[in-house]
């Protein structure tokens, strides 16, 4: 909103919209059932796209204007008894432009064998995704699920039993310009890179 406004007063120069918000998620992990095994909080600090910016692609898995970012996979998992399946970019999540959106990513947690968890979830973008710009395309909104499928609640405390696992899909920032305008070259290494699949855009 604030950002539109502003494009108004400066056209052509304020960027596309991004993810918005950190993906922050607290997770609560004790041992299913009363057995044993530890407990342990978890806090991770997690980024969708940024909006394409005039002139350039908006940045990938990066908070925006922040910056900020999380440790290591490996140290959050030394943390707590969880498991990250799948930490990676989300193909097709950036909005379509003459500049594409940064793209979100795929988070998978599991707590390990025995263990089951609690999740605290502070998600936005997921029933808005970020607008595109001068003609740009939405990013794709952001998904909670288990992965049996189960749609979860983008807020509040939410229970993973034991052996399901949570999947957070990111979401994409905004395009920026008419998506006919960019170029056969930007395309082919959005495609090389599996920015996009055979089928997006």
């Amino acid at each position: 909103l604030v950002l539109g406004a502003i494009a108004q007063a400066l056209p052509g120069k304020i960027l596309a919209e991004g993810a918005g918000a950190l993906w922050n998620i607290h997770i609560s992990v004790r041992p299913a059932a009363g057995g044993p095994g530890r407990r342990a909080e978890v806090l991770m600090f997690n980024s969708g796209g940024m909006g394409a910016r005039p002139g350039l692609d908006g940045l990938s898995a990066t908070a925006f204007p922040s910056g900020v970012h999380t440790m290591p996979i490996e140290a959050t998992e030394h943390t707590g008894p969880i498991v990250i399946w799948r930490k990676e970019l989300r193909p097709d999540s950036g909005g379509d432009g003459e500049f594409r959106g940064g793209l979100g990513q795929v988070i998978e947690i599991e707590a390990i064998e025995g263990h089951e968890f609690d999740f605290s979830a502070m998600f936005d973008r997921v029933n808005h995704p970020a607008h595109g710009r001068n003609g740009g395309q939405p990013g794709v909104a952001g998904v909670v699920k288990l992965d049996d499928g189960t749609k979860m609640r983008p807020k509040g405390w939410q229970h993973v039993p034991a052996g399901r696992r949570l999947i957070l899909e990111l979401p994409g920032g905004g395009g920026y310009g008419d998506p006919a305008t960019r170029s056969a070259e930007a395309r082919a290494n959005d495609l090389s890179k599996q920015y996009i699949s055979e089928n997006g855009k």
